[in-house]
């Protein structure tokens, strides 16, 4: 079997979760909140909030933005599927568009031909950690006053135009260990956190 990616993990990170599970905090606590600390100055945003899988940060930044019933919401038709169940959780519609051939994300060409009067926003995955072109996504987007969300699950740790990915975009979901449920968005170990610079999005995430 070839193996989509390998994690990285050594004796620090073995070191850190014996750490976490004899203070007694196996869930929230004082570390989860040093690790969203630590992970918002990392990436330059104001908040950054731990969740349980990328799933759940996806579901919350949909929440965030005002989607639901009625809604549609453009996803990348190569992706995991929690791209999709996410839209589905509130009760909106996704729609799927193609990705690029070279780069396997979304572009303004493979997502103008499906935005319509009822078209909310549109998930741009960085695919297998390769980011995705923002800016043009954004202009094609922000005139419309559709939301573009940005799952960066596979692609902490990489940046797109010397920024750190997540951080141009209206919500993100960035990952520190790589492919969802087995990593999702940001703690070791099925936890994520949905990064923002407002704090209407931080009261409805923590809420």
């Amino acid at each position: 079997m070839i193996p989509v990616m390998r994690t990285w993990l050594g004796k620090e990170e073995a070191e850190a979760a014996a750490e976490a599970v004899a203070s007694g905090w196996i869930a929230q606590g004082p570390r989860v909140q040093e690790f969203e600390e630590a992970f918002a100055a990392a990436i330059g945003t104001p908040h950054a909030v731990a969740v349980s899988s990328c799933t759940a940060a996806l579901h919350l930044a949909l929440i965030a933005a005002g989607i639901g019933p009625g809604d549609e919401v453009i996803v990348p038709s190569l992706s995991f599927i929690a791209t999709a169940n996410a839209v589905r959780y509130v009760g909106a519609q996704p729609v799927f568009a193609d990705v690029d051939l070279a780069t396997q994300n979304l572009i303004p060409k493979t997502v103008e031909p499906h935005l319509t009067g009822r078209t909310r926003a549109v998930i741009l995955v960085d695919q297998a950690g390769v980011p995705a072109d923002l800016d043009a996504m954004r202009a094609l987007c922000d005139p419309r006053q559709v939301t573009v969300i940005e799952d960066a699950a596979c692609a902490a740790g990489s940046t797109y135009r010397a920024r750190p990915v997540g951080v141009g975009a209206a919500l993100a979901g960035p990952a520190v260990i790589e492919e969802r449920e087995t990593t999702a968005v940001l703690l070791p170990g099925d936890h994520a956190t949905v990064d923002a610079h407002g704090n209407l999005i931080i009261d409805v995430a923590r809420g």
